[in-house]
């Protein structure tokens, strides 16, 4: 069965497979627990959260990165097709008249105007200008729209389609603003017409790290998430044109620090030794001969893990399950045992009848790590590819 139209609305890297949301549906109803409220601590851009919402049931989740909590709120929102598309249409009509001035801090624009064609980006500026005339800023449908414009960000860029870093392409013809805005607009109400009798719940989708945020008000009966792997994507980098141009930072490399799995972060390995589990020891002390910053960044990643399995316990119900797909890599030679950590942690956290099941991916595409200093390796003897995944399954006692 095809992936619901609106999990295409915005593209996402790594976006959770819709499949595997309704795998551990499954299993928890195999399990005998009673799923009423869902949670999400990577919730991404909220294909749990539409999951959850398919079938009636409430959903919290949250996501250190603004941009993708904005994807996720506004995938669960519900507008009536043709009254998007005419609003849509208005703001195409105020594009005509539009300043060229962007509402945007002079470093912001520094970062941006590099990606673009000049017209484009006073085309940019335009629309963005526009919508805020005609929907203004804080409303659903406010929201709706800044996602429509966030789409064709890329799109409309000098950015190299489908590339797993920041890369220009100055061969690239990018589309036009108000051609992609008007496509991208046909598109979400299309998904909007597909998904009109999907009821929709009580959904809470904060932006924050899940190892700092308050608790859910209430207890959770199933969390189905993905972490990041270590040093792989550095989300903050990918959603750039994003975060600057809807104003959520002046410089996106503010949104790294407390993301999980940045290579900005390190752990100080005098004190990290005596925190981290012996899965997380065995594999730092092996990359520490090879790459003592390397070595650090993978052991504030491990130590995170942990506070993450401890906040998943305290989030559950007694008798509630959690979902985790993680995958392994190899960095410097060294396996990087994701999953294995990933078990060792719950454990100490407190869950019981912890399961392992390995997915193996024929397609999966070439996963780049970030080095320490924020670059992407692309040398084959730093870096291995990853062609597996698990499924961590783990019951709360």
């Amino acid at each position: 069965m095809p992936e619901s139209k609106i999990h295409r609305i915005h593209a996402y890297p790594a976006r959770f497979p819709a499949f595997l949301v309704n795998n551990a549906f499954s299993y928890a109803e195999q399990q005998g627990v009673e799923v009423k409220r869902v949670a999400d601590v990577f919730c991404g851009s909220g294909t749990v959260a539409y999951e959850a919402a398919a079938r009636n049931i409430e959903f919290w989740g949250c996501d250190i990165n603004p941009v993708a909590t904005l994807i996720a709120r506004v995938k669960g929102s519900r507008f009536e097709p043709s009254g998007f598309e005419e609003r849509a249409d208005r703001i195409a009509k105020q594009f005509e008249i539009a300043s060229r001035l962007p509402t945007l801090s002079a470093g912001a624009i520094q970062k941006l105007v590099p990606w673009y064609e000049a017209s484009q980006f006073d085309d940019l500026a335009r629309l963005s200008n526009a919508i805020a005339s005609e929907v203004g800023c804080e409303s659903e449908e406010a929201m709706a729209f800044q996602c429509a414009f966030s789409a064709i960000l890329k799109p409309a860029s000098q950015w190299r389609l489908r590339s797993t870093k920041p890369s220009k392409d100055h061969s690239k013809r990018p589309l036009p603003v108000l051609e992609a805005f008007r496509r991208q607009c046909r598109l979400m109400a299309s998904a909007w017409s597909e998904i009109a009798h999907i009821p929709r719940p009580e959904s809470e989708i904060v932006c924050g790290n899940v190892i700092e945020v308050e608790r859910p008000g209430s207890a959770i009966d199933l969390i189905v998430t993905s972490p990041p792997y270590a040093t792989s994507y550095e989300y903050a980098d990918l959603h750039q044109l994003s975060a600057l141009w809807l104003g959520f930072v002046d410089d996106h490399r503010d949104l790294r620090p407390g993301v999980i799995g940045t290579s900005s972060r390190r752990a100080n390995l005098a004190t990290a030794i005596r925190d981290l589990n012996s899965v997380g020891l065995q594999i730092v002390f092996s990359l520490f001969d090879k790459d003592r910053c390397l070595a650090e960044a993978v052991a504030r990643y491990f130590l995170d893990m942990q506070k993450v399995a401890k906040r998943c316990h305290d989030f559950l119900r007694s008798g509630g399950i959690s979902v985790f797909v993680i995958g392994n890599t190899q960095l410097n030679g060294v396996r990087i045992d994701n999953a294995n950590h990933l078990v060792e942690s719950l454990l100490e956290a407190g869950f019981i009848d912890v399961r392992v099941v390995k997915r193996h991916l024929s397609n999966k595409p070439n996963t780049p790590y970030r080095l320490p200093n924020g670059r992407l390796s692309s040398s084959r003897t730093s870096m291995e590819i990853y062609a597996e995944e698990y499924i961590v399954m783990a019951q709360r006692r």
